[in-house]
């Protein structure tokens, strides 16, 4: 989704294209700061899983090159809320291309969660990294909808 959304606005719409560039710089600094002052692991995941199946094996192929470090504030979350932002802005995305953006957004968040990458804590604190990215990313966009 990021390099998909990132082609579209790069070739069609070259301000939403630097609103997402400078959405996704923020929340990357902001993160890795984190990270680095406050080093994160979660331990929530298993060691070895009930059932083989494909579904396991995918799961266990992630897990074996994406670590259980650095995970507060949760990036895949914050990456994600700032494509949905800037799909929303866009003139030109139908209402349902706008509904799939939610959906697939909603369903990130929590994927992450559910195959324990993170926990909801690294949501919620992805949230105000989100709002941050939103005002250096699109505060002239918003001043924009309330001065009018």
């Amino acid at each position: 989704m990021v390099v998909g959304s990132l082609l579209y606005f790069a070739l069609y719409n070259v301000e939403n294209f630097k609103r997402l560039q400078i959405f996704i710089i923020v929340t990357q600094i902001v993160a890795m700061a984190t990270y680095i002052i406050f080093p994160t692991r979660q331990d929530l995941r298993p060691t070895e899983f009930a059932r083989d199946n494909f579904l396991t094996d995918c799961v266990g192929f992630l897990y074996s090159f994406d670590t259980n470090t650095g995970v507060c504030p949760s990036l895949h979350c914050a990456y994600s809320i700032g494509i949905a932002s800037v799909w929303f802005k866009e003139k030109s995305a139908s209402v349902s291309l706008k509904v799939f953006i939610l959906i697939f957004v909603v369903l990130v968040c929590l994927s992450t969660m559910f195959i324990k990458q993170h926990s909801a804590v690294d949501f919620f604190a992805s949230l105000p990294v989100c709002l941050l990215a939103e005002v250096i990313a699109c505060g002239s966009y918003w001043k924009g909808k309330i001065k009018s």
